[in-house]
């Protein structure tokens, strides 16, 4: 039996639709439909056309009709629920996705949970997904963005190999990945990653500017100026590389460079974003009201965290206390909001849950010690954070028999590879194996094991029993400054956001944060036989040689011209890894000391935590104009 041909009208709209003209398609089809005799071929060519053009008002009714005709058509129902989806409709599209197990409805609903931040629902969705299609780049890289989302990283790691697989020359996914590498701390994979999406797309300059914060985490800082320096060759104006090479020459205190790189561009012609380096030139030259006036030009919107620091610090040094306290807010809110979310204790909650376990009858329980026979035990230089570590540790690198090393995870691996023991119980093996690790990190982290160790690492303050668990001869130089200055100054530094920086967002959390670290300073001091000297940052700056003169003599060591001279070392140990990174290249300063009466008015609310610690220290606690 002879068929009858299709309706002139549908072959024609068939036709223009093929030949790339879905809007005469779709316009026939609305002109044809009414008197169709036959509507599911009209509609179906018309959803595909009103699709072509994005016109998803016009496609929805077609598609809801569709799936009316035939409940079975998997192809109408899935572009039904993606053309909700687009239009703003997210509940009609996940009434129609929910729970389903085909790929595109379930990668739907995960996509709508997900912007909900409905995470687990998400999670559960695009696994449904990946299962009917194993293939479904767009699940497996929604299903990683979501476990780094939640912290999950090595899931995260997972789904994004897994994407990259499917997708090997898809940049955006490399650039996910490093991103991930990144906030785990995992420099030289993140290195790999971008250098591997480099190869495929070596003009994108995303991927470069990305590739060159890369290798400074990995301190491979020639590396990370050359590739800053492609990315800005291949950029038509200003771009982002051009502010990270320039903040990179700042902490590397080559302001002849940096003023290189201002004069290249025209201030006159150059974007806003440029006010950032034209900002840093005119605080470095100490002409602050040009740094403030080119601070503030710099729109909000762009690198709100660096901006509200650059705003803060200018209002700092301006005794702009009220503009700079507010500058130091917003750049905490805009940290926070970049931030994966918070789960699990916070440090300072970590801290409180460790002390709550040194108790004296657990100090009874301890095994024996087995001293160290291969190296000698280290010093150990801590501190609460901007207490002057980093200008001590500097001033400490100009003695030849020092190796020190600065903020290097030896002791927090070792944390975590302990975190399942009871260290109160370690044999001598496992305290051999653990010294072993210890070394073997410092060697990896660039010690010259023939000199003896210095490990700068503030916040090891709180970890005195696995410690002397480990070294029962370590010596500790503990850097002191006034309470007040050292919560005001981590609430205004811009920290990366580990889980301890993340304490200092907030300035109640940093004051209470600071308690619970030095409560469990002192219950080491009560617990343990630690043999440990203070300087007082407010001194060292006064009166350095006569502050290092003990200590010194303490370690066995003379003080030596080039310990004096810190601005000479500090030029030459290259990338400052702390918030200090600009001042240590500086002539000393007092500017810094007793900076809390300035901005009393925004501490009222912490002081009654601190107060008890800076009478403990001796330190003066009465405000600018109510001294005796």
């Amino acid at each position: 039996m002879n068929l009858p041909p299709p309706p002139q009208e549908l072959m024609q709209a068939m036709q223009m639709l093929r030949s790339g003209n879905p809007a005469g398609a779709l316009q026939l089809i609305e002109q044809a439909l009414p008197s169709a005799l036959e509507r599911g071929p009209f509609l179906a060519i018309g959803s595909l056309a009103a699709l072509h053009i994005e016109a998803f008002d016009r496609a929805i009714p077609y598609l809801r009709e569709l799936v009316q005709l035939n409940p079975a058509d998997r192809a109408s129902r899935n572009n039904l629920a993606a053309a909700l989806v687009q239009s703003g409709d997210d509940d009609g599209a996940l009434a129609i996705a929910a729970g389903s197990t085909d790929a595109p409805l379930a990668r739907i609903e995960g996509y709508i949970e997900q912007k909900r931040g409905r995470y687990q629902e998400a999670l559960a969705a695009y696994r449904r997904a990946i299962e009917a299609d194993p293939n479904d780049l767009a699940a497996l890289n929604n299903l990683g963005n979501i476990y780094a989302e939640l912290g999950e990283v090595e899931e995260a790691i997972t789904a994004f190999e897994q994407a990259i697989t499917l997708a090997p020359v898809e940049v955006p996914i490399y650039l996910n990945l490093a991103e991930v590498l990144r906030e785990a701390e995992r420099g030289p994979p993140r290195v790999k990653v971008l250098e591997d999406a480099r190869a495929i797309e070596p003009d994108n300059v995303r991927v470069l500017t990305d590739l060159g914060m890369a290798y400074a985490q990995v301190d491979d800082l020639d590396k990370s100026m050359e590739v800053y320096r492609d990315a800005i060759s291949r950029l038509d104006g200003f771009g982002e590389a051009h502010i990270e090479y320039g903040m990179l020459l700042e902490k590397l205190n080559r302001i002849e460079d940096l003023d290189a790189l201002v004069a290249g561009l025209d201030k006159e012609s150059a974007p806003p974003e440029a006010s950032f380096l034209f900002a840093w030139q005119a605080r470095r030259a100490g002409d602050f009201e040009a740094a403030a006036r080119y601070a503030d030009a710099i729109p909000e919107t762009v690198l709100p965290m660096r901006r509200w620091q650059l705003v803060g610090g200018v209002a700092d040094r301006q005794n702009l206390a009220d503009k700079a306290f507010a500058a130091f807010e917003r750049m905490n809110e805009a940290a926070v909001a970049k931030a994966r979310p918070h789960v699990g204790k916070t440090y300072r909650q970590r801290v409180e849950a460790d002390l709550a376990l040194w108790t004296p009858e657990w100090r009874a329980s301890w095994t024996p010690d087995s001293p160290g026979k291969e190296y000698r035990d280290p010093v150990f230089l801590v501190g609460f954070p901007r207490s002057g570590t980093t200008l001590l540790d500097t001033m400490l690198m100009g003695h030849p028999a020092l190796s020190v090393l600065e903020e290097k995870p030896m002791i927090p691996r070792l944390v975590r590879h302990t975190m399942n023991e009871d260290i109160a119980t370690l044999t001598p093996e496992r305290i051999a194996e653990l010294r072993d690790m210890y070394f073997a990190i410092a060697r990896d982290n660039g010690w010259d094991d023939s000199r003896w160790l210095l490990d700068k690492h503030p916040l090891n303050m709180q970890r005195i029993p696995l410690i002397k668990r480990l070294f029962p001869s370590a010596k500790f130089i503990l850097a002191e400054r006034h309470p007040y200055d050292v919560v005001l100054s981590c609430f205004m530094a811009n920290f990366t956001l580990n889980l301890g920086m993340r304490s200092f967002t907030d300035l109640d959390e940093a004051a209470k944060t600071y308690d619970a670290v030095w409560q469990s300073w002192h219950r080491g001091l009560e617990l343990f036989d630690v043999d440990w000297r203070a300087v007082r940052y407010e001194r060292l700056v006064v009166d350095t040689e006569n502050e290092l003169q003990p200590i010194a003599e303490w370690l066995g060591l003379e003080v030596t011209e080039r310990m004096l001279d810190h601005t000479t070392t500090a030029k030459s140990r290259g990338h400052v890894r702390t918030a200090s990174y600009s001042q240590i290249g500086e002539e000393l300063y007092t500017r810094a000391s007793y900076r809390w009466r300035r901005y009393a008015p925004h501490l009222r609310g912490v002081m009654p935590i601190l107060h008890p610690w800076a009478e403990r220290m001796g330190y003066p606690v009465e405000e600018e104009g109510e001294a005796a």
